[in-house]
């Protein structure tokens, strides 16, 4: 059963044979989003093909007209975390970043929101599970991928809405916030 790399491509040209070699061995398939941003995806798409890797844009995004969503989020953290998991399409696709494992992308870069921003959105050790505790199993990533996080305690997900075409980010914080 092939492992789909869903990825905005943008590291793809810089990986080394290592890389393409652990794809091939392991049945990886890379399947990126295509962002509305300036990537060069026949070059892509001829690494692949050299490095007999197998490449699709994830879910036709190549081809389909994308839409903008306004995911609203809460600073103020008092949202319904059931409500917010069950009304969420972002936990669909988890995110390892830096050793971690996490079922959503705002629970991963939430620093950067932060940072950008000057928010202070927490993340608790709740929120992810790391990939390097011993003995982890199948079913605890199961388990913890099923359920609401204390993060989602700042989502407005059954506020969020499609507001036209997909575009680059003005980085205004007013993109997500009502």
């Amino acid at each position: 059963m092939p492992i789909w790399l869903v990825t905005n491509g943008i590291l793809l040209p810089k990986q080394d044979k290592a890389f393409w070699q652990s794809c091939r061995e392991n049945a990886i398939e890379i399947h990126p989003t295509k962002y509305p941003i300036k990537i060069d995806w026949d070059e892509i798409q001829r690494i692949c093909k050299e490095e007999v890797v197998v490449f699709r844009f994830f879910m036709g995004s190549d081809k389909k007209q994308k839409v903008m969503t306004k995911m609203i989020l809460n600073p103020k953290g008092n949202s319904n975390p059931f409500e917010s998991f069950i009304g969420c399409t972002l936990n669909q696709c988890a995110q390892l970043y830096n050793g971690r494992l996490y079922p959503c992308t705002f629970t991963a870069y939430i620093e950067y929101f932060n940072k950008h921003f000057s928010q202070n959105l927490q993340i608790t050790p709740l929120d992810f599970i790391d990939i390097h505790k011993p003995n982890l199993t199948y079913q605890e990533i199961l388990s913890f991928m099923a359920k609401p996080l204390p993060f989602c305690r700042y989502c407005y997900t059954m506020k969020w809405q499609h507001i036209g075409e997909w575009k680059t980010s003005k980085k205004d914080i007013l993109e997500y916030l009502e």
